[in-house]
């Protein structure tokens, strides 16, 4: 069902249902296995009864499973690696999910949960890529030829590790293949 403004609708019973704005584009983000994905989700202040946030995953292009919805305000709901947890006066709630899997990459919605009428209304539409992290090993070697006159074989100058802002293991890693590197040249 489309409404005045472009705003799409749809209900049916086991998953819920969204609501959203045409043409929002899923925000793209990458994580790894084992990491921890964290979300803020942001919404305009309303009086009146509170209103249950939900973050849900995506089936089809107008339905999601629901994954965790929050019960009251100012109040961790957790269920399996899912956790929400609503702060009204600050207009956002933030979003947990523990673990990750390469089977957890897929489209989420993260929005206004209508109980009564089992509806979303999206906030967020997120692409969640879970993959490995792909480590590059670059090798540079620096050859200096003995100026003329001298032994006619150039000489191997080793890269200096000295001063490598990287993280530490990774760095002293990279400099001993390129010193093995240098000296087996």
């Amino acid at each position: 069902m489309e409404w005045p403004g472009g705003v799409h609708t749809c209900c049916f019973r086991l998953c819920c249902c969204c609501s959203w704005v045409k043409g929002a584009v899923p925000e793209e983000l990458h994580k790894h296995p084992g990491q921890t994905l964290l979300l803020q989700c942001q919404y305009s202040l309303k009086r009146g009864p509170y209103q249950p946030k939900s973050w849900c995953q995506q089936i089809s292009p107008s339905r999601c499973t629901l994954l965790v919805t929050s019960s009251k305000p100012w109040t961790a709901v957790q269920k399996s690696r899912y956790t929400i947890w609503d702060k009204p006066n600050a207009g956002f709630f933030n979003i947990t999910m523990i673990q990750l899997t390469q089977n957890d990459s897929g489209f989420y919605w993260c929005g206004i949960y209508n109980t009564s009428e089992n509806v979303i209304t999206v906030l967020r539409n997120i692409s969640l890529v879970v993959s490995p992290a792909t480590v590059f090993f670059v090798s540079s070697l620096v050859l200096i030829t003995s100026p003329e006159g001298t032994s006619g074989h150039p000489s191997v100058n080793a890269p200096a590790c000295l001063g490598s802002g990287g993280p530490r293991f990774l760095v002293s890693m990279l400099c001993g293949l390129l010193l093995a590197k240098g000296l087996m040249l």
